[in-house]
């Protein structure tokens, strides 16, 4: 498989990165089939090393694959905090400066309840590839800046919409995941994290660093 080959180079290229993903294994000949979560990195030395494996109850790809994805990899992130990003937004070092003071946000309260998505602008830095590309990031802009700046202030009705923002993991792993595994009627966390987080009592902000 190409892309599998295409996600190896990269392993290989950058060794602290990790892969997280399905495995399939069949345990019968009648068929059964036992599924698990994996990750996944570079051994250093040309080969793909397996750090963790935990079986799960079925298979956990109901939908598009992509929520499912995203829930069953959360097991194996670190910290309090969780951000969602696309691969064509802020992978640069600039942006991480800005972690450190953009997690604080979470310490403080805006309002009766905490805060537990952080609403980020998005940078996508592959505006430059083509005219539709260039075409593209300007509509994100204008949506995912500056309409989200409107809907937080004055409307306050955001809810999540931006893959930059951070969730608060302890928050959403012990409330079903950032993502909703329903079929044909969500692709990815991007509303239905936001009408979770309203419904069980959690707040989101939304701040702009310099970018």
């Amino acid at each position: 498989d190409s892309k599998a080959d295409d996600i190896d180079k990269l392993m290989h290229r950058y060794p602290h990165l990790r892969i997280a993903y399905i495995d399939s294994v069949r345990l019968n000949r009648s068929g059964d089939m036992a599924f698990y979560s994996c990750l996944v990195k570079s051994d250093g030395n040309g080969k793909i090393q397996e750090i963790y494996r935990v079986r799960l109850p079925g298979n956990p790809v109901l939908g598009e694959g992509k929520p499912e994805n995203q829930n069953h990899a959360m097991i194996f992130t670190r910290g309090e905090f969780v951000q969602t990003i696309d691969m064509n937004q802020e992978g640069y070092f600039e942006e991480a400066l800005k972690m450190r003071n953009a997690l604080q946000e979470f310490a403080k309260r805006d309002g009766p309840m905490p805060t537990t998505i952080l609403g980020l602008r998005e940078h996508i830095f592959t505006g430059s590839v083509s005219s539709l590309a260039n075409y593209m990031a300007l509509q994100e802009t204008s949506f995912v800046t500056l309409g989200q700046r409107v809907l937080t202030k004055p409307l306050c009705i955001r809810l999540h919409y931006g893959h930059p923002d951070v969730f608060d993991k302890l928050f959403f792993i012990t409330r079903g995941g950032i993502s909703k595994s329903s079929k044909g009627i969500n692709l990815s966390e991007d509303i239905f994290a936001g009408y979770n987080n309203a419904i069980r009592g959690g707040q989101v902000t939304f701040k702009e660093y310099i970018q």
